[in-house]
Order: structure tokens, then sequence, then C-alpha cells
């Protein structure tokens, strides 16, 4: 059709006099079932209109003609946009973009647009005809994705990434005026128990009235953010000293600490902070943020409830501390460690399609000690290292075991920290591994949390060093707010792992699963796999699969489990 078009085009002007206006019909003819097609003076009034033009804008044709596009222009574009557009078809040439339009009903929408101009015998334009293509429902996926890259869907807040990105601007506007800024990082402390005892719903509504009381409370300069589940952070705008920010810290705890009501029930609630200061404590973003988290975790180490202005030695150990990370580093070394094994499904056919390791502690004195307590602790020591490097190689060794017992090749996650690719002999090290232990990159994978893409460009080389080995690459918990969908594109990835918190209420939350489409499209316009995690439900897995999720793991299916009693899902090789 295009070369049709230039072709006519042409025609016009070399004095081949065939009725332009007959010419210009046939060609709207021809687009007439699946285009928008309007034809136009030299002067931009509407000379013609099709069908599909007249059911889209919900104008009649005689509405329509005799007009000019002024009548559906919907105020998004400024004026230079338009300037633009009339000085390119003004010079005989074709231009084309995205325009938002307004229907008669006051609704928008979309059009990818192209609009020709028709020379006369002096290569004068002295017709157009624009062309478009509805694209409403491609612009409200990409503005999906635009907040799911910026804001956090549970609170509006800005997520992570976002957030930081504003404190840099922030950042630099106090450097140029020589001001001071605090920064707080709060956390909601025991929000864990209350989840596990009232359910998510309660614990998520106690997230939204902490976001409301923080929105209301702050002000209009200062930026809010919800750094992770129950954790957020905000600055505190041209603060003179310590004192000053404490005292602000207090008195906003304070008000965050009002009793919470839900159905007949009465919370009460408890927040830490940790608070570090611009210059005094940190120059950059992500230094000013680390800061203020050990100054957090300070207060968490002490029991929580308060807050702490940070210092040089604010994460001082306690003694609970140094006889965990003791017997952490013995444990290494004493085998205390174990690996169990949680299968990944194929949605579609309902077959095994790998499983993930995940790591346990068990201590002979202190007994089971949970993931979410030591693995911060080890990554904080460097003992994820040798910890990280002992998982691979168990991860390693029990796929070359099942492969030797005659089941299928199992591919196995192994989770893998931002400590571990910092280290510059890490690809060297998987290599090794896999070499000793006799099994191909094709049974490994290596998980990655979106953290370790934030504020860090260089590991995208190291991350593709291991691809370049077979190794499929997973970005883990995605979603949570460490990374923007531009990223996606140029990140060295095999698979995107929605987040939990999406898949929780799929079946009851219409916003959570617009979020899980707009995942899916993104990530199969990348060439990008999914896997969701934490589905519960039959209800959750069937509406993944109508979104187009094709692979998932959770209790559905089962829980982790140790090598031998996940055997029993495996398939032999058929001889």
């Amino acid at each position: 059709m295009h070369d049709y078009i230039e072709m006519m085009r042409k025609m016009t002007g070399t004095g081949n006099q065939r009725d332009l206006e007959e010419m210009l019909g046939d060609i709207a003819f021809a687009l007439d079932k699946s285009a928008i097609v309007a034809i136009t003076d030299r002067t931009g009034k509407i000379t013609y209109v099709n069908e599909l033009f007249i059911k889209v804008s919900k104008y009649e044709a005689h509405e329509l003609i005799g007009s000019t596009h002024k009548l559906i222009n919907s105020g998004l574009h400024p004026k230079k946009f338009f300037q633009d557009m009339w000085a390119t078809i003004g010079r005989g040439e074709i231009w084309s973009g995205e325009i938002r339009n307004r229907a008669k009903d006051g609704n928008y929408y979309w059009v990818d647009t192209k609009i020709v101009p028709f020379l006369n015998e002096k290569g004068i334009p002295n017709r157009y005809i624009s062309i478009r293509y509805d694209i409403t429902e491609r612009m409200l996926m990409k503005e999906k994705i635009r907040e799911l890259a910026y804001q956090d869907q549970l609170t509006s807040l800005l997520n992570r990434n976002a957030f930081s990105e504003k404190l840099y601007v922030v950042l630099q506007s106090a450097k140029k005026r020589g001001s001071k800024l605090g920064l707080v990082y709060l956390n909601i402390d025991r929000l864990r128990h209350v989840n596990d005892s009232f359910g998510h719903k309660t614990g998520d509504y106690a997230l939204s009235v902490i976001s409301e009381r923080l929105k209301t409370i702050l002000g209009s300069e200062d930026i809010i953010g919800r750094i992770s589940g129950d954790e957020f952070a905000f600055t505190l705008k041209d603060v003179d000293n310590e004192e000053e920010a404490e005292r602000l810290t207090n008195e906003i705890k304070s008000s965050l600490e009002m009793p919470i009501q839900i159905d007949e029930e009465t919370f009460s609630i408890s927040t830490s902070c940790g608070i570090a200061l611009f210059p005094k404590h940190a120059k950059t973003p992500s230094e000013l943020i680390m800061n203020a988290g050990k100054a957090l975790h300070y207060v968490k180490e002490q029991g929580g409830g308060s807050y702490q202005m940070y210092e040089p030695g604010t994460a001082a150990k306690t003694l609970e501390r140094i006889l965990l990370e003791n017997e952490l580093r013995k444990s290494v070394h004493l085998g205390y460690f174990t690996l169990e094994y949680q299968p990944k499904m194929n949605l579609v056919h309902g077959e095994l399609s790998g499983v993930e390791a995940l790591v346990r502690w068990n201590h002979p004195d202190l007994g089971q000690i949970p993931p979410d307590k030591f693995i911060p602790l080890a990554e904080e020591t460097k003992i994820i290292l040798p910890l990280g490097e002992w998982i691979l190689r168990k991860a390693c060794n029990q796929a070359a075991q099942w492969k030797r017992q005659g089941y299928d090749p199992i591919r196995i996650a192994v989770n893998m920290s931002t400590i571990q690719l910092e280290d510059p002999e890490i690809v060297e090290t998987i290599e090794r591994i896999m070499m000793e232990e006799g099994v191909g990159p094709e049974m490994i994978g290596i998980e990655l949390t979106e953290s370790s893409f934030a504020d860090r460009h260089e590991m995208r080389y190291t991350i593709q060093r291991i691809r370049d080995l077979g190794i499929v690459v997973a970005i883990d918990d995605f979603g949570t707010g460490y990374s923007t969908f531009s990223y996606i594109k140029e990140l060295p990835a095999d698979t995107l792992k929605i987040d939990m918190s999406f898949i929780r209420d799929i079946d009851v939350n219409e916003n959570s699963q617009a979020i899980v489409k707009a995942i899916i499209t993104l990530a199969d316009t990348a060439g990008l796999n999914v896997i969701a995690e934490g589905i519960e439900t039959t209800e959750q897995a069937g509406i993944l699969q109508l979104l187009g999720c094709r692979e998932g793991q959770g209790y559905l299916y089962s829980k982790p489990l140790p090598p031998e009693a996940i055997e029993s899902t495996f398939s032999k090789v058929e001889k």
C-alpha cells in the first residue's frame, strides 16, 4: 500500500492528469476496512471520512466533513507537535507519529498516523490523506507498564527505583542550593505476624493506611517511597542538624503509630526508623539509603520500636549477632546446611519443567534458622561466598545423581547473591564446579533478584558471561520495585519470575491481573519466559494460564521437599 500511495503522489506532480479525487477515492476504498481514513484540502479542512473514522470518533459524517481535526484534538500534544507536523507535510514529505484524539463522548483513543501529501503540477501540496490505525489498547498497556515501572501498586507511592531516581534530583538541587536534607528509612515492626494471624488483606490495609498518613504528614516537596514489603523511605527537606531530624522523625513516628481500625478490630502498630543526613553522612542517593538502612538495622537488632541516627559503627555487632555469625561461618564447613527442591510446573501441560534449590540451615543446637534471618547476615559478612559455592556444587552434584538414576534431565535453579556476582572469579567458579561435577549448562539455572540490577550496570557483563556458558538466567521477585521496564530490554536475562505479591490476589483483584498481563506482554515482546511464583489455588493457575503465563510454582503443586521426596514427581528416561 505504501508503494501504491507513493506512485500516486508522483503521478499527481508529473503532469499525468488522472482525476485526483477519483484516485484518492480509490486509495480510501482500498484502506476502508482496515484503517481510519480522512482526506483534507490544503488548509486542513476535512473533505472525506470513511466509516471506521465515524465509528471510532463517534461523530457523524456531516459533523466531520467541513471541520478540521481540531474537532477531535485531545489537548495532550503541545502546539509545537502540530507545527512540526504541518511543516513536514507542507514540504511535501510524509509525516508519521502517534496521536491521542478525543471522541465525541469524551473518551480518548490513540492512533498510529501517517499523513501523505499529494502535490500539484508545481510540486505544492493540495490534498492530504491521513491513514490511521487504532492503537488504544497498546498505549493503555504501555501506560500500565510505565506505572508498574515507577509506582508501587498497593500504595501508589514511588517504588524503590523511582524513589532513587527522584532522590538523585533532590540531592542535586540541595547541592546547588547548599542546603541539607534528611532521609528516613522506616520499617513496620512485625508486619509478618499481622499477615500470618489475620491474613494478607489486613497487612495490605495497614500498609495503605501508613502510606496515606505519610502523604498527609509530609510536605509536598518531600518524596516518599515504598522500598520493599514493609519498608518505606522519605525525605526531610532543609533540616539544619541531627537534633531537628530526630525531632521530626519522632513526631512522624508517633503520628504513624496511631491505632488502625479494621472492621471491629483495633490494631496498634510499631515502627522502627533509621536516619541519615545529606551531605554529612552521604553524598549519593545509594549511599544515603544504605546508611539510613544501616541505622534502621541497628534499631531492629535492639528490638525495634525506636529510631537511630546513622553514625560510623551504627551497625555494631550485638552479642546475638556475633554468636550467629560465628555459627554461620562454622556451619558452612561442618555441613549443617541442606538443600530442598520446589517443583516448577508447565501450566499448559501440567508437567514438571524444573526445580528450584532452596538452602536450609539446621543447626544442632540452635535448631532450624529461617533463610530471611541468615541470608542477609551471610551477605553482609561475605560468608555467602563459600556458602553460595557449596549450594551450587551441591545442586550440580544432585543434578548429576538424578541423571545417573535414569530420570529425565532436570534443570535445577540456584539463587545467587549480588555479593557473589561481584566476585571477579564467579564465572570461572561456576564453570569449574559444573566440570568437576559432570553436569552440562542445560541442567543448571541461575536466579538473581531485581536488586542485582539496581545501580549496577557493570553486573550485566558478568551476567552475560554466565549466559554465554549456556546457563539460563532468571530475574527473581520481578515487580517488587527495583528495576524499570526500560532495563528489561537491555538485561542479559532469559526469564522473569513474577513476585508472589501479584499472584496472591489475582483471582479477586483486577489490578493485579492487569499488572501480570503487562509483565507477560512485555516479556513476550522482549523474548523472555515468565514464571509465576506463589500459586496456591487452581483459580490462580487458571487465570495465569489465560493471561499467557506458561510456568509456575507454589504450594498448589508442592512445598519445597528433600531430594528423595521430590523424586516421585520425576519421569524416567525411556530406553
